[in-house]
This record gives structure tokens, sequence and C-alpha cells, in this order.
């Protein structure tokens, strides 16, 4: 028994320690972005909410006036989560798909930890990591096998907010931590974003075989800002390049790219998922719009022929089959592409499926770590929740 509550006193003083350091720090996106329910246990110990208390490690949530039973004790940090998976480029298992053949193999992981202040209040983070098993044309970093860490994005969001329609809505602020080296050569200080979303479920649809579906659309909102409007050079090179305007401006001789850092992003997010039983079919679709910064005219330098414009848009699509194993391992097998909308022939492009664009097929694992806590201790889940799984990529800032 001692060794059982030392386990759950230091789960949470960590949990805690954490996303309250965080919040005091800024004042989720990603992520994140998911509205998944939370584990509960089987029987409550009083019926306050004790967010009072804020470093205990479970409380109980007040009764709503329409509900029928009793409130349930949770866990603070119910809904944390670990995902990784393992990829390969489709030409890895059909190399006829492409002319030259540079597979890729890496793996992808997110750490989503949560934080109940009280039964409307909820702290989150997202933090993300990569890693490139090949060398090879296709490499997406400067040095070969290079761990590569994403932006850290904290946030708080609100659950109060009553159902309408049958539809659930969160809100949440965040901001974006500049953890990801490419951040960091753009200058980014600190991405402040608004998120918004609805979420609305159906139980025993007769016509999917009594399957349950929950749908859920969202939006973000980011206005990052920067040291600079351009990415820059760690170090100053020893022979700079010359400068419009008779080198007046020696600045533009530590710019890594002439690229403009994005000034304002809106993120469309879309989610489908049926369960039946243990198994699972989801698919999301993520639409991201970026608006760039415009650069003075400079007085000797002509513009574009068809002029130029600061609006960038892609997508990203994620196909996947989830099996629950038990209450707290989820495995996948599944299929991604991320893309920029246009072509190269300045047409909009298939958003589902090119070989020439980021694509993986993948093996992954979702692991709820407050249902794996519960089981160390020989606790039972409630049966009957609809868990919607973690986006696997960050949302981009």
């Amino acid at each position: 028994m001692n060794t059982k509550r030392a386990l759950h006193w230091l789960l949470a003083f960590t949990s805690a320690s954490l996303l309250a350091t965080t919040a005091s720090a800024q004042g989720d996106a990603t992520t994140s972005s998911n509205a998944t329910t939370d584990n509960t246990k089987t029987q409550p110990t009083n019926t306050v909410d004790a967010s009072g208390y804020l470093f205990t490690s479970s409380y109980t949530p007040q009764k709503d006036k329409t509900a029928t039973e009793a409130p349930k004790e949770q866990l603070r940090w119910a809904g944390s989560s670990y995902f990784q998976q393992i990829g390969v480029s489709p030409d890895v298992i059909a190399p006829g798909l492409v002319q030259t053949y540079a597979p890729v193999a890496d793996t992808f992981a997110a750490f989503a930890p949560r934080f109940a202040i009280n039964k409307d209040w909820q702290l989150r983070a997202r933090l993300t990591a990569s890693f490139e098993f090949t060398d090879n044309a296709n490499s997406t970093t400067t040095a070969s096998r290079q761990l590569v860490f994403g932006d850290f994005t904290p946030e708080i969001d609100y659950r109060g907010i009553p159902k309408f329609a049958g539809i659930k809505m969160l809100a949440a602020l965040g901001t974006g931590v500049p953890t990801s080296a490419a951040s960091q050569a753009r200058t980014l200080i600190v991405s402040p974003f608004a998120k918004v979303i609805f979420d609305k479920a159906f139980e025993k649809i007769k016509w999917l075989g009594g399957g349950d579906v929950e749908l859920i659309l969202g939006a973000i909102f980011a206005h990052p800002f920067y040291a600079s409007k351009t990415a820059q050079l760690d170090d100053t090179p020893q022979y700079s390049a010359a400068c419009f305007g008779g080198g007046s401006d020696a600045s533009c001789a530590n710019q890594a790219s002439g690229a403009a850092n994005v000034e304002n992003s809106l993120t469309g997010t879309a989610i489908a998922q049926a369960k039946w039983g243990k198994f699972s079919v989801i698919a999301l679709y993520y639409l991201f719009n970026q608006w760039t910064y415009q650069f003075q005219p400079e007085a000797g330098v002509e513009p574009e022929p068809n002029g130029n414009t600061n609006f960038r848009q892609s997508s990203y699509f994620n196909f996947g089959l989830d099996w629950d194993f038990n209450g707290w391992l989820t495995g996948e097998l599944g299929y991604q592409m991320y893309r920029t909308i246009l072509t190269g022939e300045s047409t909009i492009g298939n958003p589902f499926w090119d070989p020439y664009q980021d694509m993986r097929v993948y093996l992954g694992v979702n692991v709820a770590l407050d249902a794996l806590y519960e089981a160390i201790l020989g606790k039972k889940e409630d049966e009957g929740i609809l868990r919607t799984k973690s986006e696997h990529r960050p949302f981009m800032f």
C-alpha cells in the first residue's frame, strides 16, 4: 500500500510541477487539440470540486444539475499520452513509384501531458521529436541521423462551455515556444495562438453495424513574433555577400534564407473516427494557411514579372486502423502525407496521394499514461469509453 501511494504522489507531483510552471510562465495549439474523454476511477471519495488542492493527484468534479449519477474521482493528469511511430516512404515497399530511389525511414514521437485544475479548466502541453534512420537525397536534416525536436506548445483549455445540439465545444489559449532548430533559425521568440474545437459523438449507429462515431472540427489562429522577418545564420559569415543599397544594410549578410517568415496563420482541422469494440478507423485532415511578411520595395531591384504573393498553403492527411490491445495500449497501422497545395505547375495537387510528396506508411503505438498507471495499481477502466487518440503531427505556426 505504501508503494502504491508513493508512486501515486510522485507521478502527480511531476505532472503538476511541469504544467503549473508552464502556465505561470505564459499567463496547444496543438495540438493539444484533442477532445479525449478522461479516464475515471470507479469509486468517488467526495462530491466537492477539490480545485483548491491543486497538487493532489486526483479530484472529484462538482455534480452537474442534469446529471443522474454522482461524479467520480478523476486523476488530474488523466488524458496524458505518449505516441510513437516508425514509418517508411512508400517507395521502400514499391521502388518503382519514383524515378530516383531515395527511400526514407524514420521515427516520430509525441508526449502530450495534461493536468486538470478543476472540471472546467485544464492545462495541456505537447512536445515532439523525430529521427531519420536513412541518409540520402530526401533527408531533411543538415547533419546525418540527427535527433530533431519540435516546438513546445503549452496551453490552457476551457471545457465548461454548455453543449448545444449535442455538440461539445472547447476553447484554448496557448503559445509555441521555439525549442526546434527550425524555429530558432527563423528567430522565433514566441507564437501565441487561440484555438476552438467542436466535438460531436454518435453512439450505436445501426447502418454502421452498431459502431460509435466521433466528428471533430477545429481552428487555430496564431500570430508569431520574431527577432527578424527572415531566417538568420547563427554566426556571421567570414565573407559577407553584398547587399542592395551599396551594403549600407549589413543585416542581409546574416540571412539564412530570403523567404519571409509567417506573420499570421490559420489552421483548419477535421477528424473523424469510427469505433467497433476494440477496432477503430480514423481519418485526419489539416489545412494550413499562412500569410508571410511583405518586404518594402528596394531601389534598383526589379519586381517579379507576375507579382508575388504572401500566401502559402499546405495540407496534411492521415488515415489509420487502430486496435485497442487493452485499456492503455493502442496499436495503429497508418498512412500519412504532407504536401503544399500547389504543384510545381501551379495546379492544385492531390491531397491524399502523390509519390513525390512527403509520404509515410507506419506502425505506431499510443499509450494512455493514466490508464497505464491505474493498470499498474490493478484498477480497471470503465467500459464504453470512446478515446480519440492524439494527432500525430504538431500544428504549424
